[in-house]
């Protein structure tokens, strides 16, 4: 409504020209209507995206990001909004306020981390980026790792070794004394584990993935499930989890 209002600004001052009861809005009123525009124009946009079907949880932290910028720029008369009307910079301090409330509610869960750092493009540079307490950031990276160490331990895969005696008597000639010596000091068989989720977490992010497809994630991780087994498996269970457990109006 207020945007139609706004493109509709010279109908509307012709039309309260014409009413002797109605007061004249003011350049003033006008562009302190736009900057409320300005400023709901993102909340449109961030309450549309999780109003979709399947919101994807991944995004849910960079929402919270994108919020906060906005509304402490907004109350503290920074950036884009140096010029920004005193009462609505004061509206937008009691709406921060209400914003650290439900903020703080990620540090009582490792999901939303765990989503975020399961997009390869972003894994946890983008907390280290946003977080102004460089330890906070890397003691978060460091509980999600061992979060997701602890519930989805390595795969252990017996790996069977020949025989060290058979493969002695196989061809001695190509072979000498040392070469033996350490064969008897393998065991009879070896535990080969396997474990993807720290080399996931110090590899470089990815950077050219077509995003088009709304389900390019899920069909990364189905891609990529044999080089990363166990991550491949924390991302079946924290990316079905929608950004939203109801539909927004």
């Amino acid at each position: 409504m207020l945007d139609d209002g706004l493109k509709a600004k010279a109908q509307i001052n012709q039309f309260i020209l014409l009413q002797t009861d109605i007061p004249s809005f003011t350049d003033s009123d006008w562009e302190r209507l736009s900057q409320i525009h300005r400023i709901l124009t993102k909340f449109n946009e961030l309450t549309l995206f999780v109003s979709k079907r399947r919101p994807q949880i991944s995004l849910a932290i960079p929402v919270y990001y994108e919020l906060y910028d906005l509304l402490s720029e907004g109350s503290e008369l920074q950036g884009p909004f140096k010029e920004l009307d005193p009462d609505i910079a004061s509206a937008l301090k009691e709406g921060l306020k209400k914003y650290m409330k439900y903020y703080t509610f990620m540090d009582e869960s490792e999901i939303y981390y765990t989503a975020l750092i399961l997009d390869p493009r972003v894994k946890g540079d983008l907390i280290l980026k946003e977080l102004e307490d460089k330890e906070a950031g890397n003691l978060i990276l460091q509980a999600t790792r061992d979060s997701l160490h602890q519930r989805y331990p390595p795969i252990r895969s017996e790996l069977p070794t020949p025989n060290i005696f058979n493969q002695i008597t196989l061809d001695l000639t190509h072979s000498n004394v040392g070469s033996r010596m350490l064969q008897r000091l393998e065991p009879e068989s070896s535990l080969s584990i396997v474990s993807d989720i720290d080399w996931y977490f110090d590899t470089p992010r990815v950077r050219l993935i077509d995003t088009s497809d709304p389900q390019w994630l899920c069909n990364w991780w189905r891609l990529h499930r044999e080089e990363f087994p166990q991550m491949a498996a924390a991302a079946r269970d924290y990316l079905a989890i929608p950004a939203s457990e109801v539909a927004v109006e």
